[in-house]
Order: C-alpha cells, then sequence, then structure tokens
C-alpha cells in the first residue's frame, strides 16, 4: 500500500516577518570574515596528522605569528626541491 505524499505547505509563513524579541540570533550583526581570493592554479588539500604532530604545528605557528599553510608549504617545497621532482 502506498503512503499519501507529505504535504508541508502551510508550515511556512512567508508573508510575514518574525516578530522581534530582542535576542540577537545567530550571525546577526556580526562582520562576515572575508575569504582570501584563490590563487591560480589553487588546488586543495586534506591533511591528517597525529595529535602530537598538530600540537607543535599549532605552537609553532603561533610562536613564529604563521599560519599552518605558511608552513606546510615551505616545508613542502623544500622537501621537493632536496628530493629533486
Amino acid at each position: 500500500m502506498a503512503k499519501k505524499p507529505v504535504a508541508l505547505d502551510g508550515l511556512l509563513n512567508t508573508e510575514s516577518r518574525p516578530t522581534d524579541t530582542g535576542i540577537p540570533q545567530r550571525g546577526a550583526g556580526q562582520p562576515t570574515q572575508e575569504k582570501k581570493p584563490k590563487r591560480e592554479g589553487e588546488k586543495r588539500l586534506t591533511l591528517a596528522l597525529d595529535g602530537e604532530t598538530y600540537r607543535r604545528l599549532r605552537m609553532h605557528a603561533a610562536e613564529t605569528d604563521q599560519t599552518h599553510q605558511d608552513i606546510l608549504e615551505t616545508a613542502l617545497a623544500e622537501y621537493l626541491k632536496r628530493a629533486n621532482a
């Protein structure tokens, strides 16, 4: 026996505005972070690190005022240079 399709009509009232409760809603009034523009030819990569290596990376980044991205990019470029890759 086939089920009747569920009708969700009437659940949303698109003709009125929400009542202002005075309580700020999530994200309301907060400036949005500007995303850095993608560099030409940029590709994304996901990297998994063990907890201790990640902690050391975070500490080093904070101490040297660098981003994780900058540190890893420099390290990888140096590795590839040494490996003649």
